[in-house]
């Protein structure tokens, strides 16, 4: 269950989540102020996704509990490891489904308000996916799927961001670029991003704190502060 009203952007205490009978970790206790970034590293298989699925509210812990600063799933924004774009829609279209939840039926029924396109457009062009505004999804690269569902995330606008390898598509300036983004989104609006990545020098350069995944220490996770 999600609570609201505490003082950090997300407080876990005592968490275990067991996937096929075994448990990916356990008495995971940490908290994350706002405006702070938290890399979740570890290797393949370990329980990323499955603690990612976990804050967002798409998985059950076994044993634990989490709070998030909010209790409105608008403000909790998700970058999904398989995207989950609709293919035959336009890079556009999809970006602007980010903010759905948050419009009027009726104001979205036949167009979406120019000023909202205008404002999705603009933050495409900055993840440099603007010319590839009328293309279907299903026309463009996986990259350019990956900075497509980053993009939709941003112009949700939520307080938190979860992102599931939001660079595994991308060459290594992209990834920067992309990281840099979400850091500044954290540095200048106090927005929360938590992040899974396996390249270490991003988790360097970006994150304050890496939370780290491995069977082999005890409870089967440990935590750094960067910064």
């Amino acid at each position: 269950m999600i609570e609201a009203a505490i003082k950090n952007a997300v407080e876990v205490d005592g968490l275990e989540i067991v996937r096929g009978g075994r448990s990916m970790f356990t008495e995971m206790s940490w908290e994350l102020p706002d405006g702070k970034f938290l890399a979740v590293t570890g290797p393949s298989g370990i329980g990323k996704s499955s603690l990612l699925a976990c804050l967002g509210g798409r998985l059950r812990q076994h044993h634990g509990t989490f709070r998030l600063s909010t209790a409105d799933p608008r403000q909790v924004g998700v970058i999904f490891q398989n995207l989950r774009l609709s293919r035959n829609l336009s890079v556009l279209i999809n970006v602007l489904c980010g903010q759905l939840g948050s419009q009027p039926w009726w104001r979205t029924l036949f167009s979406f308000p120019a000023a909202e396109r205008q404002r999705a457009f603009e933050i495409m062009c900055e993840l440099g996916i603007g010319e590839l505004a009328n293309k279907p999804v299903r026309k463009i690269s996986g990259g350019e799927q990956q900075r497509t569902a980053i993009a939709r995330v941003l112009y949700q606008s939520p307080s938190i961001i979860f992102a599931d390898e939001p660079t595994s598509n991308l060459d290594a300036g992209l990834s920067a670029k992309m990281l840099g983004i979400l850091r500044n989104q954290c540095d200048t609006e106090g927005k929360t991003a938590v992040c899974v990545l396996h390249d270490a020098e991003l988790v360097e350069e970006f994150a304050d704190v890496e939370l780290r995944l491995d069977s082999r220490v005890e409870h089967g996770w440990s935590l750094r502060k960067i910064r």
